[in-house]
């Protein structure tokens, strides 16, 4: 089915408040049956997380748990409500059995359906209804590599590539994954594939910007545990696999394992990436959250609902991969850095484009803004073509301590080499532009 959910904070926080319900009405969540694991996946609770808590609070009081219940059920319903919807289950069709379910784990169904009829309906899956014309289309060889898709769009016609195993040259760092591209700009790889999973010990690293946002959870890893990463250009969703598969919910620093929340602005990219890129898979598990529209207005709609989030990745660029025009304005990382939690951090890449079309000038201008706004004029650059990472990165905030990104910080061992390829950078007091390249 597929996921849109708003209420991307409805996870790990009240999972422990759900087994604590259900212990309250004698339910042991250890021994549920699949069917109400499900249910309680549409739900927007951690399955995963909720068993965790369940083998956790045997001991738990009863009448605590009770008395609790009666104070954050109402909110939860709210939060549950939108979850349910772009699961595609309405309050109204629940049948006894899975009332029953709900109410059990904390949901009042006269709560669920009291929020679920002040929801719009039209918002959800109609933004899917334009692609129902796309046609899978025969595999034939483009540019030395296997079209195995493609999908028209008003960015662009996206293409679906598998690259060779034995690539070699400019592909070679691609070898053996299944890559998305547009055709008017074949040296852009938004997203890739690789065959394995995100849970798969066959998981192998892009070797690339995606290793780099990757760094991101131990810096934030101190954040409460309901706040999210959000992703501003998920494209086919590979840094949320990169996240899941490195930073698992059973992962020995909790902090790090979170839920992500991904916006992309083109849906056809979310459609090809259900099919082709184990994006639904991802929606399943609990760990995914895809949103489809413009990131920007939804950050700042994030703020305005007071929704915040543990760190921001940031990873759009125009049809010509440069920085976006919104991306050198100050107004725009401000908005980014309201819906950071206190202490939140950014990682943005801030592509230059390529050839005779490259604009350094602006992914400057983009990372002493993202300084300045989201990293109190503190930041840290990746040293473009190190490690044959030629890409312009920058990690707001100051460096990293040796704890957060070490073995105790919780940073794979696959992302050490990239430790060291980073320098810091600072903006001297009152200056906002020009400061970066300064000697």
């Amino acid at each position: 089915r597929d996921v849109s959910a708003r209420a991307y904070d409805t996870v790990d926080a009240l999972a422990s408040r759900v087994a604590r319900s259900l212990a309250t009405h004698g339910v042991d969540a250890r021994y549920l049956s699949d069917a109400s694991l499900e249910m309680l996946r549409r739900a927007g609770v951690s399955t995963d997380e909720l068993l965790r808590a369940a083998s956790l609070d045997d001991a738990s009081d009863p009448e605590t748990a009770r008395a609790a219940f009666a104070e954050w059920s109402k909110a939860f319903a709210a939060e549950v409500a939108p979850s349910m919807r772009a699961h595609g289950v309405e309050a109204d069709a629940l049948d006894a059995r899975a009332e029953a379910m709900l109410a059990a784990a904390g949901i009042f169904p006269d709560w669920l359906r009291w929020y679920q009829n002040r929801l719009p309906r039209a918002d959800v899956f109609d933004t899917f209804d334009t692609f129902e014309t796309r046609v899978a289309v025969p595999p034939r060889r483009v540019r030395g590599m296997t079209l195995l898709d493609e999908a028209e769009s008003e960015f662009g016609k996206l293409q679906v590539l598998r690259v060779d195993d034995d690539a070699t040259g400019a592909d070679q760092a691609f070898a053996g994954a299944v890559v998305l591209m547009r055709e008017h700009t074949p040296d852009a790889v938004l997203s890739e594939y690789r065959a394995g999973g995100h849970d798969s010990s066959r998981f192998i690293t892009t070797g690339g910007v995606f290793d780099l946002f990757a760094m991101l959870p131990p810096l934030v890893a101190g954040q409460p545990p309901g706040y999210p990463i959000g992703v501003i250009g998920l494209g086919a969703g590979t840094v949320a696999r990169e996240l899941a598969h490195f930073y698992p919910s059973h992962g020995k620093v909790r902090g790090n394992a979170r839920r992500v929340v991904g916006w992309e602005l083109d849906p056809a990219i979310v459609q090809l990436a259900r099919k082709h890129f184990g994006l639904a898979e991802l929606e399943v598990s609990g760990r995914l959250v895809v949103r489809v529209g413009d990131a920007f207005l939804e950050v700042r709609r994030a703020f305005k609902e007071g929704r915040l989030l543990a760190g921001i990745v940031v990873d759009v660029f125009d049809e010509k991969s440069r920085v976006l025009p919104e991306l050198t304005q100050m107004e725009t990382w401000e908005d980014i850095a309201r819906a950071l939690a206190p202490g939140g951090r950014v990682i943005a890449n801030l592509s230059t484009g390529r050839g005779a079309g490259a604009d350094l000038d602006a992914a400057i201008v983009a990372a002493e803004c993202a300084a300045i706004a989201c990293g109190n004029g503190e930041a840290m650059l990746w040293r473009s073509g190190a490690l044959g990472v030629y890409n312009e990165v920058v990690i707001t905030g100051p460096p990293p301590t040796p704890r957060q990104w070490g073995p105790a910080g919780g940073l794979p061992s696959e992302l050490g080499q990239y430790k060291g390829e980073w320098y810091p950078v600072k903006a001297p007091p009152g200056k906002i532009h020009g400061w970066i390249l300064d000697p």
